[in-house]
């Protein structure tokens, strides 16, 4: 009986002591280089309205979950940027825009390490062109005033892209 009594207080103290150093653990998650997720644009993004080097929101379309852990969630903000921009034209031509992908902020439950961002690349170019109205600009006498349709991405419309370096993500 004291045997017993002894043991079971003894893994008490044990246990008591296992949760009390397992109760602060810090641990980190590495978002590796190459995961794929899926981002939208938060507007339209059209040749009409952009120049090379503007600024255009975007967000995380789906959560990235990590081991059973949602790392980022979904609606997180990040950021593209234009690349190129050909507005249409008289004569039929057609516009056109490229954008490349920057960065997402890491908003979730926990943040990255440094509070540095989580830098993107598109798995695929990112681009839009409009249609051309060549033809009927040549068929019809007046057709030097017809524009070509404008390139546009439209919002909500999901794009792969990939995360383009490792980071670090803390968790408490």
């Amino acid at each position: 009986m004291r045997k017993s009594k002894c043991l079971l207080s003894c893994s008490t103290v044990l246990m008591a002591l296992l949760m009390a150093l397992t109760g602060n653990v810090w641990a980190d998650i590495e978002l590796p280089q190459g995961h794929e997720v899926e981002i939208v644009f938060s507007q339209d993004v059209s040749s009409k309205y952009v120049a090379p080097g503007d600024l255009v929101p975007i967000r995380l379309n789906a959560p990235i979950d990590i081991g059973g852990f949602t790392v980022v969630k979904a609606g997180a903000p990040g950021s593209a940027r234009v690349k190129s921009v050909t507005p249409a034209g008289r004569g039929g031509k057609p516009g056109s825009i490229v954008v490349e992908l920057l960065e997402l902020e890491s908003d979730g439950n926990y943040e990255a390490e440094g509070d540095k961002k989580i830098m993107l690349k598109a798995v695929d170019e990112i681009s839009a062109e409009g249609k051309g109205k060549k033809l009927l600009s040549w068929l019809l006498i007046f057709g030097l005033f017809i524009k070509g349709g404008q390139g546009e991405i439209p919002a909500d419309q999901p794009f792969k892209a990939e995360i383009a370096e490792d980071i670090v993500i803390l968790m408490d």
